[in-house]
């Protein structure tokens, strides 16, 4: 398990940026406090999603806790997707006792006490955040999801995630205006919601693949009605996650096709601009 995580570990360059501010002005124990746990707290996603047997290609350290990179080309079911979120500030909590166990001591007297109480209890709040990609955007997108198709789950997620951190921008500059750490996570956190909005088609295409690989029925179905002349990329945006789809033709009782053999079709060369009833004449 160290091995594992010691292959797939690395830190993003922001960390080193705040690694770095929190030595120069002269708070090298916090510095070093706040590092041990943001990397218990991102151990515990890795460790969770490793367990239920995920793939997981890399963990990136953030100032404000981790990104863990999964394979998308698999589906996981809901439940685990919420356990390895929340497996996060999970760790954080525990962390809470365990400070309590090993204070005070020759080496961990009050004041390390203090600080360490303080910073674990500010990363996991500030990680519950309903802001992507904080621990609580993510659980805001796992909601989203059960509500609404996945690209539009996505695009909710992001831009309530948006309004959140304008808001606690204005908090900022009320309350704590010179705060150089701060204002650069709230910078990298912007930057991720832009870049995030931007691939949203990449992850949409990863979602129909793994949907066209689905082997077992899913938990919930589906019944979708369109129009003949309805193009399959308007169908597919009415895709949800962890649902199979009957997609019913109007005007035409006996054509109902099946979600996963229309991603198939798609992915083996079916126009994008193509209709229901030109893929329906296609797949007989």
């Amino acid at each position: 398990m160290i091995s594992f995580l010691y292959s797939k570990i690395s830190i993003h360059p922001v960390f080193w940026l705040v690694i770095a501010a929190g030595m120069f002005t002269g708070h090298l124990w916090e510095t070093v406090i706040a590092f041990a746990i943001v990397l218990i707290h991102e151990c515990g996603h890795a460790v969770a999603a490793y367990r239920m047997g995920w793939k997981v290609e890399a963990i990136e350290l953030l100032p404000f806790g981790g990104v863990a990179k999964i394979d998308e080309s698999r589906e996981h079911p809901f439940w685990q997707e919420c356990i390895v979120v929340l497996a996060g500030p999970f760790q954080n909590v525990c962390l809470l006792f365990l400070g309590l166990l090993v204070a005070p001591g020759p080496f961990w007297g009050m004041q390390q006490q203090e600080i360490f109480y303080n910073q674990n209890m500010a990363i996991l709040l500030f990680n519950l955040l309903p802001i992507w990609p904080l621990d609580g955007g993510r659980l805001l997108h796992l909601y989203l999801e059960r509500l609404y198709p996945f690209k539009l789950a996505y695009k909710r997620t992001l831009l309530f995630s948006l309004m959140a951190l304008l808001s606690l921008s204005v908090v900022m500059v009320l309350f704590y205006p010179l705060s150089v750490n701060l204002w650069v996570v709230i910078s990298f956190i912007a930057l991720s919601i832009y870049k995030e909005r931007q691939v949203i088609p990449l992850h949409f295409m990863r979602f129909l693949l793994a949907l066209s690989a689905r082997a077992g029925p899913s938990p919930k179905i589906r019944h979708l009605f369109f129009e003949p002349d309805t193009s399959i990329v308007n169908v597919f945006s009415m895709f949800y996650k962890h649902t199979d789809h009957r997609i019913h033709v109007e005007g035409k009782k006996d054509m109902i096709l099946d979600d996963r053999r229309l991603a198939s079709a798609y992915f083996k060369g079916f126009r994008a601009d193509g209709t229901l009833e030109d893929c329906s004449n296609t797949m007989g």
